[in-house]
């Protein structure tokens, strides 16, 4: 009967803790820093009792009932099946196994109080610092305000998105550019001096997704077979708003002509008459028909939105890029002192995190990552192509641009050391004499915020700009 109430009494307190999560809740601007500590303390509390990871004890738990499992059911299995019953008990120990950890671990009650405890406690942490709290003490008092401000503010690590459209983009366009260092930002040489340049094309490529892998390949070594492991992210930008792309390329274009007319040299943008050494005949993305591209560089895979200036069409490009040209052309130009530009700009959106590939014998796992950081810099394309003289420029770096300006949202994961029927391939496989194969993989929605990403990216490409004009007059 004691029993029976301790539990009563217990779960009323679960509940009275798990109806107190709100994320804002009256009376928190009142709080002081000791207030604010202690309710920290209580969050966590909750946030560890949901959380759904295996711990040490669940998985020791979880063991000692396989082995329980597997020697009852070795003993039906072996009277029925002769020598297979040790295969029937293995598998039947992993389901059993499986169905212990589930039970050992937390419910969806637990943890849906969790995600609330996490949310309250993120807000608790921002009030701690908006309190100045580390410095000791209660703290310093917040006006009406100031508690509003970061009331509403946005979860640690996330931030409020505006959807990317031309109204926004154009408005966010507005604002002055101001250029970061251009130092050691490109590699090679022009020579464009007392000669009329004509820009084939000014081609920006926005990333709109991508991969990031690794691998271990299974191995055997002195008796013991590894299994395999993959880990890879796929990352994706939902909603693709050309005419917004389309308003971050013309500003470009006009801040790409600004320099080169200061730099001095004379540079032509409409196409030559009797056509170029690379004639510029495809369309880039326009509302309704966007235009892709991709880099594979191994384990990081990107794909971009091809976008150019309104009205501009660029040069055809096969495996080998824009290939060798009109031939006769080239030299017509040479003799005329002309020269042709192509220039292609990156606009990353994705840092990659990779432990590349191996072999399991040496490197047992696997890992890959994808976060949000937007730079400017070409990995695989030339920044700077010339038709007539083969000059080439390549940057050397990227542009790295501080800010927040997208979220990575998981919007779904695999994880086979997670799956039960994964889990009974691979006891098969360990039957066998093999070792099991693991798999992870993590597919992510990236939402642009369209002020942010606008302005950044711009700020990326006037940066680049500015270093061609000061290379050109070199």
């Amino acid at each position: 009967m004691k029993r029976c109430l301790f539990a009563v009494l217990l779960t009323c307190a679960f509940l009275q803790q798990a109806a107190a999560q709100e994320r804002v809740q009256a009376g928190d601007a009142g709080l002081d820093c000791a207030a604010i500590a202690a309710e920290q303390g209580n969050m966590q509390k909750l946030v560890e009792a949901g959380n759904s990871e295996r711990t040490l004890g669940q998985a020791a738990a979880g063991g000692a009932t396989n082995v329980g499992t597997q020697v009852a059911t070795g003993q039906v299995a072996g009277s029925m099946f002769g020598a297979f019953g040790g295969l029937a008990a293995k598998l039947a120990g992993v389901a059993a196994q499986q169905v212990v950890e589930d039970k050992l671990g937390p419910d969806e009650a637990a943890r849906a109080a969790a995600s609330k405890a996490a949310a309250r406690k993120d807000f608790l942490d921002q009030l701690a610092r908006a309190k100045q709290c580390e410095s000791g003490g209660a703290g310093r008092t917040l006006s009406a305000a100031e508690f509003q401000q970061v009331a509403g503010a946005p979860a640690s690590g996330t931030i409020k998105v505006t959807p990317m459209s031309p109204p926004v983009v154009a408005e966010a366009l507005q604002a002055p550019v101001r250029t970061l260092d251009t130092a050691g930002l490109l590699d090679g040489n022009l020579n464009l001096k007392g000669r009329k340049v004509y820009l084939s094309e000014f081609r920006l490529l926005f990333e709109i997704g991508g991969k990031v892998s690794a691998s271990t390949r299974g191995g055997y070594f002195l008796g013991s077979d590894y299994g395999s492991t993959r880990a890879s992210v796929n990352y994706t930008v939902p909603n693709i708003d050309v005419a917004a792309y389309q308003l971050i390329a013309d500003k470009a274009f006009e801040d790409f002509k600004a320099r080169m007319a200061a730099s001095g040299v004379d540079m032509q943008y409409a196409p030559p008459e009797g056509g170029a050494v690379y004639d510029a005949t495809e369309n880039a993305s326009q509302p309704g028909l966007p235009v892709f591209s991709e880099s594979n560089l191994g384990h990081v895979q990107r794909r971009f939105l091809v976008m150019a200036p309104t009205g501009m069409k660029l040069v055809p490009r096969g495996w080998a890029g824009i290939g060798a040209g009109n031939i006769s052309k080239r030299i017509e130009w040479g003799g005329k002192n002309l020269e042709g530009m192509s220039v292609t700009q990156e606009i990353n959106i994705a840092a990659h995190e990779t432990s590349g590939s191996g072999s399991s014998i040496w490197k047992r796992a696997s890992a890959a990552a994808a976060s949000s950081q937007l730079s400017v810099g070409n990995a695989t394309e030339l920044l700077i192509q010339t038709h007539v003289n083969g000059g080439i420029v390549r940057t050397s770096r990227a542009v790295f641009l501080d800010g927040q300006f997208a979220n990575f949202r998981t919007v779904s994961e695999f994880d086979s050391d997670k799956d039960m029927t994964s889990r009974m391939v691979g006891t098969m496989q360990n039957l066998m004499g093999q070792g099991a194969n693991k798999v992870k993989k993590v597919e992510k929605e990236v939402d642009l915020d369209a002020t942010a990403m606008a302005r950044l990216s711009l700020q990326g490409i006037a940066t680049v700009n500015q270093a061609i004009a000061e290379l050109v007059v070199r």
